[in-house]
């Protein structure tokens, strides 16, 4: 809840300033580390909020669909309440199994996402839609310039990532909007986190 909030008052301090000439001091964006909303093989993990239909083949008493806690817990019948926040879907599906082992005979356990709610971008500066995009899988940034409209003509052609990359600390990383249709900089294959903010100057 916090870090939501830290978000929501840094997205609303950028759309005031949005209106000025502003240069936002940033690393280059070769600095940039992998985050952790998905894992190295392109699978999303878990966050607060996200639905996930949990089947327990043979027990339709246990199969049904389930919403993660805003603080990223998952309550599930017959087991202790588990933290599902960085774990995949087969990780869960894994966990499950190995839990109810004991309480059901030979459990076979499927999950799988319905909705993903954890995942949510937010846009500003001179950006034609500013505010908060929801994403459901990958985005590189050529996709999410593309999904919030594109740079208005009053636009620099500079952007500046901000990330959070620990509990209290937040880094910034720069990179012009040439760069990501031209491929410089080997930037196709840097995808957003969630939380990401997307400041186009």
């Amino acid at each position: 809840m916090k870090t939501a909030v830290r978000t929501f008052i840094l997205l609303w301090a950028m759309v005031i300033t949005s209106a000025c000439t502003f240069h936002i001091p940033a690393e280059d964006i070769s600095q940039l580390q992998a985050g952790k909303t998905f894992t190295r093989q392109g699978g999303f993990t878990i966050g607060p909020g996200d639905e996930i239909d949990i089947v327990v083949y043979g027990e339709e008493r246990l199969s049904r669909r389930f919403t993660v806690s805003p603080a990223g817990i998952l309550t599930f019948p017959l087991i202790p309440p588990i933290n599902v926040v960085g774990m995949t879907v087969a990780q869960l599906t894994k966990r499950l199994e190995s839990a109810l082992d004991g309480m059901v005979k030979n459990p076979r356990v499927t999950a799988s996402l319905l909705g993903v709610r954890s995942f949510s971008v937010y846009f500003a500066g001179e950006i034609n839609r500013i505010g908060v995009v929801p994403l459901t899988s990958e985005t590189t940034f050529l996709q999410a310039m593309t999904l919030a409209g594109g740079p208005t003509a009053f636009a620099t052609g500079r952007i500046v990532l901000i990330r959070q990359v620990g509990n209290n600390k937040v880094r910034r990383f720069s990179l012009r909007y040439e760069d990501i249709l031209t491929g410089e900089k080997y930037i196709d294959n840097i995808t957003l986190e969630s939380g990401d903010v997307i400041y186009v100057e």
